[in-house]
């Protein structure tokens, strides 16, 4: 099962990709606009990490082109900006099972 599917299946769901300003530059441009993510996604910046550093998900020494970016964090949250679902991964090799997301997103519906 691939994510977007899961994705594709929930209406109405937003998806908000938010990065650090260290990850928005020319190169992060061309794959946001060489794969058509801009349609379906909305894009972010995080000034200074700011929020990444609120949300407690900041990577705690860095190499240096990982200054100011984030564990990569899936959060859910309903229309009322209530948190229903926190994935935070310290390894980016490992990427969140659709399936665990496919039942928070159920349980939303």
């Amino acid at each position: 099962m691939e994510l977007r599917d899961v994705f594709e299946a929930t209406p109405g769901l937003q998806i908000v990709w938010v990065m650090s300003d260290a990850q928005m530059n020319e190169r992060t441009r061309i794959f946001i606009d060489e794969l058509g993510l801009a349609q379906r996604i909305l894009f972010l910046s995080d000034p200074k990490s700011q929020l990444i550093r609120d949300l407690g998900i900041l990577k705690e020494n860095p190499e240096t082109m990982e200054r100011g970016v984030p564990h990569p964090t899936t959060l859910l949250l309903d229309e009322n900006g209530v948190i229903d679902f926190v994935d935070v991964r310290e390894n980016f090799h490992f990427w969140l099972d659709p399936e665990a997301l496919e039942e928070v997103l159920a349980q939303v519906d």
